[in-house]
């Protein structure tokens, strides 16, 4: 992420995609096939025109392999929240719910033997 590195205020979501799409190398068609979104979306996304869904912030994390909070502008320091952590949450959001149901009770089971 070395372009959204060197800039040390807080960037906007618009910013942000636009950053990462960039440093993919990707045009906004090209991006816009790979996640199965028109191209007119993602230009609208990075004018800042209208912002994505929630949907669509979970398939760009996944896509970049960043946070969703990452690509939200939200500092990790705001969250108080460690890399493992905020990877794990990210995995863990990406999940449909009955895999999500399932971790929880493992970590359950897991926290009852400590």
């Amino acid at each position: 992420m070395e372009i959204l590195q060197e800039k040390e205020e807080k960037m906007e979501i618009k910013d942000i995609l636009k950053a990462l799409r960039i440093e993919q190398n990707l045009s906004q068609k090209e991006l816009g096939k790979k996640l199965g979104i028109g191209q007119a979306t993602i230009c609208q996304w990075e004018k800042g025109t209208s912002k994505p869904t929630c949907e669509a912030i979970i398939a760009l994390s996944n896509f970049y392999n960043v946070s969703a909070d990452f690509i939200l502008g939200i500092d990790e320091d705001d969250m108080g929240l460690s890399k493992m952590e905020e990877t794990c949450l990210g995995l863990f959001s990406g999940l449909p719910e009955t895999q999500q149901e399932l971790i929880i009770r493992l970590m359950r089971n897991l926290h009852g033997c400590i």
